[in-house]
């Protein structure tokens, strides 16, 4: 049995298609600057036939009538009650008719386009009531010659905005690619078409996000993830952003520091942990007096490379003595030299000197906020904290109010109005059971609600820091 396609316009310029029998939302069809509704529906139509290997029946219905259409997969067209055809693009023009036809066509409908003409100079074009003229002699070959030559070092004379025009337009990565989830996604893959998704869908604002993270970022570009409150998922959260980065903007552009106290989750957490000597103490009692000399094969033996290509930096561990300003001031230095971007994991004093450095070096910061009482408290003295060490820093920061186990809805409302008097911006995290569960975080271990918002959080600072920049 042929597929049957039922086609209503919805408007001049919009239609909605439904595929009967089969268990697919309706799809929306609109016309664009370059093809009529008309010809979106055409197309449409036989791309699903081309793909059935069958002809499609078409129930079209606009404001006026009702057509029973028939469309096979060479794109010709036939109908049981002759009316205004949707139009064929074809190649080739159909020869033009001795005499205009009055009567209704009683086979297949076709309709040519018109052809495509293209303007010549008026100088070089005789008019139609002038005789063509006279070719010009050719010129008299050797010395004695006139004609002019141009020498092939000769500077261009059309200017360069001129030129420009042969380049090939340029393509938006958002829109350029096929819808691959939601409705039209589903469509794309049973029926091998290739519907764009629409302009404010949920993929097109993650393909948004996911260019904005490659964006070009000033040197040494710092985000700090920062709460006094331990225990709100500042590790989680960091390892998680800095393998987000690295997943869309690319393998080895992403470093992880751990500046907290010693006894932190950080190690824990990671999903590839570090051996002996990779930590940051080893790294600056090693590199410090060469950091300028530093290469990256030999800085990358103190790392460890994550799965989606970040690499982590561990705190001090053991009997070694937490980072101070100058510490943390030094290594980044040398990390920035190597990475486009940094992600520090802070503590919970607000007095240490390496969470000092971290707020004042930030060109952007993230507060992670359960949704409890003490939680948001705590967030809004780490907030006033942050603004005795550096001033402007609220201006680079954004809160994240994450879901979980004990929230207190009621919350919410309280901390939003609460810190957007402040100027700070406020994003939201679903709850992630890998992230409260204290394992060793990999993105594909995720949910997917929580890969998307990382990639929004991502490229919402990484905007933060590129405008801030331009």
């Amino acid at each position: 049995m042929a597929p049957t396609v039922e086609i209503e316009a919805t408007s001049a310029t919009t239609a909605r298609a439904t595929l009967t029998g089969v268990d697919v939302p309706p799809m929306d069809l609109a016309a664009t600057e370059d093809k009529a509704l008309a010809a979106v529906v055409h197309e449409f139509v036989c791309t699903l036939a081309v793909k059935q290997q069958a002809a499609v029946e078409v129930i079209y219905r606009t404001g006026k009538d009702t057509r029973f259409l028939t469309v096979g997969p060479d794109g010709k067209l036939t109908e049981s009650a002759p009316s205004v055809p949707i139009p064929v693009v074809k190649t080739e023009l159909e020869p033009a008719a001795a005499e205009p036809v009055t009567a209704a066509p009683t086979g297949p409908v076709t309709v040519a386009a018109d052809p495509i003409t293209y303007e010549t100079p008026a100088q070089n074009v005789p008019k139609a009531s002038q005789e063509p003229a006279e070719p010009a002699p050719a010129p008299i070959p050797g010395p004695t010659s006139t004609r002019p030559t141009r020498s092939v070092t000769e500077p261009l004379s059309a200017p360069f905005d001129a030129l420009s025009a042969l380049s090939a337009p340029r393509v938006d990565p958002a829109t350029s690619a096929p819808a691959q989830s939601g409705v039209r996604g589903r469509v794309n893959a049973m029926f091998g078409l290739k519907l764009a998704p629409k302009a404010d869908s949920r993929e097109i604002r993650l393909r948004s996000a996911q260019t904005s993270i490659g964006r070009p970022l000033p040197e040494g570009a710092l985000i700090t993830v920062a709460n006094v409150k331990g225990g709100v998922g500042k590790t989680p959260m960091a390892i998680g952003l800095a393998e987000t980065i690295a997943e869309h903007r690319g393998p080895a552009t992403i470093a992880c520091l751990d500046l907290g106290e010693i006894g932190g989750s950080f190690t824990d957490r990671v999903a590839v942990p570090p051996a002996a000597g990779q930590d940051a103490a080893t790294l600056l009692t090693d590199l410090s007096d060469t950091a300028h000399q530093v290469r990256p094969s030999t800085l990358t033996r103190y790392l460890t490379r994550q799965p989606c290509g970040s690499y982590m930096v561990a705190g001090p561990t053991g009997t070694a003595t937490p980072l101070n300003y100058d510490d943390a001031a030094t290594l980044a230095s040398i990390l920035g030299r190597h990475y486009d971007v940094l992600v520090a994991d802070t503590g919970n004093s607000s007095h240490a000197g390496s969470w000092r450095w971290a707020i004042a070096s930030a060109h952007a910061v993230i507060v992670p906020v359960p949704l409890r009482r003490d939680s948001a408290v705590a967030a809004r003295h780490t907030l006033a904290a942050m603004a005795t060490v550096r001033p402007d820093a609220l201006a680079r920061t954004v809160v994240v109010i994450t879901d979980g186990p004990g929230d207190v809805p009621m919350v919410e409302t309280d901390a939003v109005d609460a810190f957007s008097a402040l100027g700070v911006p406020v994003c939201r995290m679903p709850f992630e059971p890998l992230f409260a569960s204290g394992e060793r975080i990999t993105l594909s271990g995720l949910r997917r609600d929580t890969c998307d918002a990382l990639t929004v959080l991502a490229a919402t600072v990484i905007d933060l820091i590129a405008d801030a920049v331009d």
